[in-house]
């Protein structure tokens, strides 16, 4: 993968194309470019449409990188103090957009667990339709947040276990609705351009838990893909928060 005239980590270019990628989106999930301009994600289709529709704007190789919506740690720490700032690039390193305060629990009428330390019955909650949001409780060895997902998919108890999706979504999507932000849960135009361009991987639909589930997991059905974690978890290349970069490895392997 290639960057051309990357900018600065921290800066906000007027619009930048990724071309090559995997979009974590229900609403274009064959999307191969995205397009981010002024803070949002300005376009996403087709690669040969991009190059012909916004060929002037900083392009980004990113080939068989996938770009999802970012994590978001709604129990950053194990009581009611603030995070301590000085973690942020550690925890943005990590994929994580977002590190809000508070213990897991009852918040926002959102059911807050530290899947990597605490147990749940998530099967059950999701059909009694209470939304879920994940965190690391403050704890080390919680700090990577594909661990989240794997704790409520692969790690519980068998006939607790959720989807991948399912487990992601509370990742990402119900930390947002904690933090009082709406959020569709994907990558589509029109939405705040937070995101997290991560390795290229193999990728996966998995669904255990189809009681309460209702989407395909057949790949012609266009649900999104998420890395398969079996083998471990993909290395966030870049995270942007509302535009801005601040995390970026694109090219420091010289790639």
């Amino acid at each position: 993968m290639t960057v051309n005239d990357a900018p600065a980590t921290g800066s906000a270019p007027a619009a930048t194309l990724y071309t090559g990628i995997v979009l974590y989106s229900s609403k274009d999930p064959e999307a191969s470019a995205m397009l981010v301009a002024d803070g949002l994600i300005a376009w996403t289709g087709p690669e040969d449409s991009a190059l012909l529709l916004h060929g002037d704007a900083q392009r980004v190789d990113a080939t068989g990188c996938l770009v999802t919506p970012g994590f978001v740690d709604a129990a950053a720490t194990a009581d009611g103090s603030q995070p301590d700032p000085a973690q942020d690039a550690a925890a943005a390193a990590r994929g994580i957009v977002l590190r809000l305060p508070g213990p897991t629990g009852e918040r926002e009428g959102v059911r807050i667990v530290a899947p990597v330390t605490e147990r749940a019955d998530y099967l059950d909650l999701l059909g009694a339709g209470t939304p879920l949001a994940f965190g690391s409780a403050g704890r080390a060895a919680a700090a990577d947040p594909w661990d989240w997902v794997r704790g409520a998919a692969r790690t519980s108890p068998a006939a607790q276990r959720i989807s991948d999706r399912a487990a992601f979504l509370a990742a990402t999507r119900g930390g947002q609705r904690v933090a009082g932000r709406r959020h569709p849960g994907s990558l589509q135009t029109g939405v705040e351009a937070t995101f997290v361009l991560w390795e290229p991987w193999d990728l996966t639909v998995q669904s255990r838990a189809e009681r309460v589930e209702t989407w395909s997991t057949d790949p012609r059905a266009r649900t999104p893909l998420l890395p398969d974690l079996d083998q471990g978890s993909p290395r966030a290349l870049r995270t942007v928060v509302a535009g801005r970069i601040v995390h970026d490895e694109l090219g420091a392997d010289g790639s």
